[in-house]
């Protein structure tokens, strides 16, 4: 079977899933344009459009281009031989972030065995001393321990949404077990790399209770963990009666009704969970945190308040940063990168960037909050000529 994709054909792999290799000349970017709450600046990659782990709430499923591709014929689009891609773009700039593997595409989903892009990616980031983060809901290859070990900056979030076996079959049906997601945290902890649980997303009414979550969270500090992320279900517009149909179709026809009264509040097209039902939700969670002795952060959670947009980390955050951990910016000596001398990492709060790029106090009015190649080539040349 042959797909066309921007006017070309491909031929369409069927194992171990139903996939594409397409040439890619795709870039490392930052953060997306607009609302932002991530203190971090962050060099984002995507070696795989679409994900076979099957989580029926993903919100990648509303984006466009080879997304819908997926959503239309399950068909995944692998970026053949992205690492090189990547390892040619990282060698031309002297400035760096900490990468971000992946934000859209669960990096270790079933499909990367046959591929393991995200360890050649990862590979290519530590060789050059560049610190490099995942997320998954899946089983972290031992590869990828071996190598960000070695790099002290680098780190790993797992996703963790119940200890219920069978009710995380139905959420994440082809992601690892909850024992080996706690087993990700622990074998990360043991080699002393930091190590973030999220509970992202909670499900309201069926994932919610405070002794539930809290039992989520204690299992996760005797893995090791002392940074807790978490948010509530938002829902994409453009998907939300496929997702509302799941709703019924696992959790009965009540529990959808229960859902299209509780998400009314629409921002940038998506719908979000009553505030004062999350505000409950976010504040118990911090307080079993600090009970605990352990930070928290949200992601990605808004309200609406005096016709503005205003994210919740500034009232429930107890890091520095969202992720738990701080990663200064990196800038090129010879072949390595090194950190910027007491750089903090949080740029979304900076005011005076010690680590001499001006674009990224982000802390100063107006500032400029999405970030291309282009800029880490440019302030690339603007540190030569400074230095």
């Amino acid at each position: 079977m042959r797909i066309s994709v921007n006017k070309k054909e491909y031929e369409v792999i069927e194992e171990p899933q139903r996939h594409i290799l397409v040439p890619t000349k795709k870039e490392l970017h930052g953060w997306w344009p607009g609302k932002r709450e991530c203190t971090s600046e962050r060099m984002l990659i995507n070696p795989y459009n679409g994900c076979g782990i099957g989580c029926f709430f993903c919100y990648t499923l509303a984006f466009p281009g080879h997304f819908q591709l997926f959503r239309e014929s399950k068909v995944i689009v692998v970026a053949k031989d992205f690492d090189k891609e990547v390892s040619e773009q990282l060698d031309s700039i002297d400035v760096a972030s900490c990468g971000y593997l992946s934000p859209v595409s669960d990096p270790f989903q079933p499909l990367n065995e046959k591929y393991r892009l995200s360890e050649k990616i990862i590979k290519a980031f530590v060789e050059r001393n560049i610190p490099i983060e995942f997320i998954t809901k899946a089983k972290v290859p031992q590869e990828a321990i071996e190598l960000i070990k070695t790099q002290k900056h680098s780190f790993g979030q797992v996703s963790i949404l119940t200890l219920n076996e069978n009710l995380r079959k139905i959420l994440v049906p082809r992601g690892a077990s909850t024992d080996v997601l706690f087993q990700n945290l622990e074998r990360l902890s043991k080699e002393g790399i930091f190590a973030v649980c999220r509970i992202d997303p909670i499900f309201p009414y069926i994932t919610d209770r405070v002794k539930d979550l809290e039992e989520i969270i204690e299992r996760a500090r005797s893995s090791g963990v002392t940074h807790i992320i978490a948010s509530v279900l938002d829902i994409p517009v453009k998907i939300k009666e496929n997702i509302l149909q799941n709703i019924k179709r696992y959790f009965g026809v009540g529990m959808e009704w229960d859902y299209r009264r509780l998400y009314k509040e629409n921002i940038d097209g998506y719908l979000h969970a009553d505030i004062d039902y999350r505000k409950r939700v976010f504040d118990a969670l911090r307080n079993i945190c600090e009970r605990k002795n352990l930070t928290f952060a949200l992601c990605m959670e808004y309200e609406i308040k005096k016709d503005e947009v205003r994210g919740l980390n500034q009232e429930f955050m107890s890091s520095r940063n969202c992720e738990g951990i701080d990663i200064p910016i990196y800038i090129r000596k010879e072949d390595k990168f090194y950190p910027a001398c007491d750089c903090k990492g949080d740029c979304l709060h900076c005011t005076n960037p010690v680590c001499g790029i001006e674009d990224l106090a982000m802390g100063r009015e107006g500032s400029k909050k999405d970030w291309r190649l282009s800029d880490y080539k440019r302030w690339s040349k603007e540190l030569k000529v400074a230095g």
